[in-house]
């Protein structure tokens, strides 16, 4: 059995980044194991890539993992030549949409960097490994590995994301295990295989499933892709970028009272908060604006609007608001929303309102029922590949992840009562299912959707991370 100080669980983003400042504050060195299976720890399910279609949705300045150095992804952007090798990352307005893959390499650079040598002497640790189990002990926890070791900490930090998407109801049968069926949209090499004119139905019409479009039309399919999902919402064209107005993240999410808040006063309610936003876009447009500024303003404050909500708040926005918030905030790169709404202009491409009501195996295709939004007619239409997009599940209770399924089983760590990720302080301790919060437990990441909201850009991890780093580095000196 190995030792040591901090395990962190998960090496893609999150994790990385978690080592990386704990390493730099530390008050004494630690020994901290980042327990990660994929070859190159930093990257996660969301940056190990090389495909030239998925790229960051926001400009380069908005993404960062040193937030007392904003400018050090951009220095080193411009130092690797990154523009060069990929001019296409540069939008009409000037706004920088760099490849994920290269983002990727530019976090595990980081992490490397800090394991040749950081701040505390701290001995930083790549295990390429999967926890499978955790027990706790009277001085942490033990995770037990895939490769058959142990692992002992003091301080355990879950810094993983969240599972594939789930099949809906109609495709989790004995359709699931069909050859034209991919269950998992981020198996891009598998999505590549798809023969060009075969005919595409994606399920789901959020980012995931506008990259899965975006990689079959640069591959060069020629076939019908028809989108559908439950609202029929698709992300909303991000418009030109002011000149010389690159927003200040730190400044806007780093300070005593949020900006929402400040203009505009506390709110209980998810309907007070829309009536207040839709307000201020209807002044933004009086104005000669648009919805963008009111609406980054609401985003920006999250961190202080969503923990004031009462629990029954929080419920009724993740029943009625989300996927509605979700269509603005996470906007397409303009590279990718171009080419996606060509092949739509040319009638390659549909996206539709629609419920899946049934779907059985044809043979070498799936036919699939589908019910327009708001109406009662059915059509059923067979579709060579069908490809999940639904969203990442997000409720650990339900997990396929053999740790987290553990740390639930053990009530070690509870689900959030709104229904989303891990209940967890606000210092990201996991309050378990006594009520107790666990020093020696933190969660970290998207999977604290439920307490802090919006966990799944960089910046705002990163943000979080920044937070609380010096209360666990504060911890550990004891």
């Amino acid at each position: 059995m190995t030792s040591v100080d901090v395990a962190v669980v998960g090496g893609g983003y999150t994790g990385a980044v978690f080592a990386i400042h704990l390493s730099r504050l530390a008050g004494r060195p630690l020994d901290i194991a980042v327990v990660e299976p994929r070859k190159r720890p930093g990257c996660g399910v969301a940056y190990d890539t090389d495909d030239p279609d998925l790229r960051l949705n926001a400009p380069l300045p908005v993404h960062f993992v040193y937030p007392d150095a904003p400018d050090h992804l951009s220095d080193w952007y411009a130092d690797q030549g990154c523009l060069a090798r990929d001019p296409g990352a540069l939008a009409a307005d000037g706004s920088i949409y760099m490849c994920r893959g290269d983002f990727g390499r530019y976090v595990e650079e980081q992490f490397r960097a800090h394991v040749d040598g950081n701040p505390s002497g701290s001995r930083l640790r790549h295990v390429r490994s999967r926890a499978l189990a955790a027990h706790r002990t009277p001085d942490g926890y033990r995770l037990d590995l895939d490769d058959g070791r142990t692992l002992s900490a003091g301080l355990t930090v879950l810094a993983s994301g969240y599972d594939c998407p789930r099949a809906p109801p109609p495709f989790d049968g004995a359709v699931s295990g069909h050859a034209g069926f991919i269950a998992d949209p981020w198996d891009t090499a598998r999505i590549r295989e798809i023969p060009a004119d075969a005919r595409i139905l994606v399920l789901g019409m959020a980012q995931t499933a506008s990259d899965v479009i975006a990689i079959l039309l640069r591959a060069g399919h020629r076939g019908s892709i028809a989108a559908v999902s439950r609202h029929g919402l698709y992300p909303r064209r991000r418009p030109p970028a002011i000149p010389g107005a690159v927003p200040d993240v730190m400044e806007r999410v780093v300070r005593p009272v949020s900006l929402f808040t400040a203009a505009h006063g506390r709110h209980e309610s998810v309907r007070g908060l829309l009536r207040t936003l839709r307000s201020e876009v209807r002044r933004a447009e009086a104005a000669g604006g648009s919805w963008v500024e009111p609406f980054g303003d609401l985003k920006d404050s999250v961190w202080d609007l969503w923990p004031a909500l009462p629990l029954a708040e929080k419920r009724r926005f993740l029943r009625h608001l989300r996927a509605w918030y979700d269509v603005h905030r996470f906007q397409l790169p303009p590279q990718v929303d171009s080419r996606i709404a060509g092949a739509e202009a040319n009638g390659q491409v549909s996206f539709e309102a629609a419920f899946c009501v049934s779907a059985a195996c044809d043979g070498g295709a799936l036919s699939v029922t589908l019910r327009r939004r708001g109406g009662r007619e059915c059509h059923r239409k067979a579709f060579d590949a069908v490809v999940n997009c639904t969203g990442p599940d997000m409720q650990p209770d339900r997990s396929n992840n053999p740790l987290v399924a553990s740390l639930v089983a053990c009530g070690y760590a509870a689900p959030h009562p709104a229904g989303v990720g891990f209940s967890v302080d606000d210092e990201c301790r996991a309050i378990g299912g006594d009520g107790r919060a666990d020093p020696h437990l933190r969660i970290v990441g998207p999977l604290t959707y439920g307490a802090f909201a919006d966990q799944q850009g960089a910046a705002f991890i990163a943000l979080r991370l920044h937070r609380i780093m010096p209360g666990i580095a504060a911890s550990l000196n004891r």
